[in-house]
């Protein structure tokens, strides 16, 4: 009864600390998104910026520039997704990150700790032999009970902290191709310039020194960025 009692408990406490974090949030409004910007930025606790860049990657054809910018890195590239999984696509990805690893450029990865729980030891283990940091995020463990169900839906990539990109796109075989058939993806990418790029790379730190409490520091990760092109940007940060 003792032991049945302590397992009510915590399922209650769990269960207390999920609702807690779980408002039903309502907002009415009649004005166009192109005028919300100031609203958008205040509400998530941001600020947009002037002054960036941003081409449309789509499909598989994402991966062609994504994998050759991080294969020019000179000094850091960061990684995060919450799917990986062993494949064509993983391996390629993983070999240019070993690559800038050997080459001396600080390689941080993150993986969602469900999602990606699945991208293969072997990979894992080849990129953490090349110098590469590889960190679960929430991995099974008793001390993650509590947030098991807090996942990182993150995509996103900073090199050198001076272009970055997101979207939706995850390290599976299906998001390869051009969407030709049910087995592959359409989706849609951002390649980054600019000040933006700051906020990325914010976003990724949050998670990074939640899992493992390094803090960045300087111009290697967060350089001083000049304006790249004209447009005003907002990053909302969310798992």
């Amino acid at each position: 009864l003792g032991l049945l009692g302590l397992i009510t408990l915590l399922a209650i406490a769990i269960w207390s600390i999920r609702r807690h974090r779980d408002p039903d949030l309502k907002i009415e409004c009649d004005l166009p998104i192109d005028q919300l910007m100031p609203t958008l930025a205040g509400l998530t606790l941001s600020s947009a910026v002037a002054g960036n860049k941003g081409e449309v990657r789509e499909n598989g054809g994402y991966f062609d520039v994504m994998i050759g910018r991080i294969q020019a890195a000179e000094r850091s590239v960061h990684f995060e997704t919450f799917l990986w999984k062993d494949g064509t696509l993983g391996r390629r990805l993983a070999d240019a990150l070993i690559d800038r690893a050997r080459a001396g450029v600080q390689v941080r990865v993150l993986l969602d700790g469900e999602g990606s729980r699945d991208a293969g030891k072997a990979v894992v283990q080849r990129m953490r032999e090349a110098g590469c940091r590889v960190v679960f995020f929430h991995e099974r463990a008793l001390r993650n009970i509590g947030v098991f169900n807090d996942r990182d839906h993150r995509k996103l990539v900073v090199i050198d902290g001076r272009e970055a990109f997101v979207g939706g796109h995850c390290i599976v075989d299906h998001w390869l191709g051009n969407a030709e058939d049910g087995k592959h993806y359409a989706d849609v990418s951002l390649h980054l310039h600019g000040p933006i790029v700051n906020s990325v790379q914010g976003a990724f730190s949050e998670n990074w020194a939640g899992e493992t409490g390094e803090l960045f520091v300087g111009e290697d990760v967060f350089p001083a960025l000049e304006p790249a092109g004209d447009l005003v940007m907002h990053s909302v940060f969310a798992k």
